[in-house]
């Protein structure tokens, strides 16, 4: 099940196996969210790579995964995957990747916003991207330093060294984000209190309704026999 073909430089391959979510549930021929889940059971192995704030796994890694669980990679969905990335390549390790980034890398080299770098690529004034993976655009750091030399656009050299040297936007927090404002409590309620005909005074009355509305709560009338 390993056999993942010839290795980077050799088969003249462009861009690294990298797969998402989105690749390891087509390999698998499960549901996407199935792949999420495995992750938050550790049943699928931390990523190889974080780009942008998102997982990534070399394409052994995930091979792998299908010996060590008992699972089972469908042969003809990695045979069509291999064919629709015939240019792509196999690293088996880590240190070999090639700098792939992300659109969040991209504003550090140029010293721009977010917006700025999504602004570009709307008006086709960044170049297009070298694979989509999971749905997020990936490039190579050589293909975006190509393409500002081409447009004269100056980089920083400190914010490209650090992506060589594998610094890269960390990963999204999964969940909901915790405020680092606590909610304040709510007013704790009344006790309740109940007025029947002829019991009731008038005075007493206005003045449970005053402390109800002074704690800022509302106040609703209702009948009973």
């Amino acid at each position: 099940m390993r056999e993942v073909g010839e290795s980077a430089m050799a088969a003249g391959g462009k861009f690294p196996y990298l797969l998402g979510h989105g690749e390891i549930s087509f390999l698998y021929g499960v549901e996407r969210q199935t792949s999420q889940l495995w992750r938050t059971r550790e049943i699928l192995p931390e990523p190889d790579f974080v780009v942008s704030g998102n997982p990534y796994w070399l394409l052994p890694t995930i091979l792998g995964m299908a010996e060590a669980n008992g699972r089972e990679v469908d042969p003809q969905r990695l045979k069509e995957f291999k064919a629709n990335h015939r240019d792509w390549f196999v690293v088996e390790d880590t240190a070999d990747l090639p700098p792939v980034i992300g659109l969040k890398e991209i504003p550090w080299i140029f010293g721009k916003k977010y917006g700025d770098i999504y602004q570009w690529r709307t008006r086709n004034s960044l170049a297009a991207e070298d694979a989509v993976i999971s749905g997020s655009p990936l490039w190579l750091l050589d293909t975006i330093l190509a393409d500002a030399e081409e447009r004269s656009r100056p980089v920083l050299q400190e914010a490209v060294e650090r992506i060589r040297t594998g610094e890269r936007e960390g990963l999204k927090p999964r969940g909901r984000k915790k405020s680092a404002t606590p909610k304040p409590q709510p007013p704790e309620l009344p006790p309740t209190r109940a007025y029947k005909p002829g019991d009731a005074d008038l005075a007493e009355v206005t003045a449970f309704i005053k402390e109800i509305w002074a704690a800022g709560l509302t106040v609703s009338v209702r009948a009973k026999r």
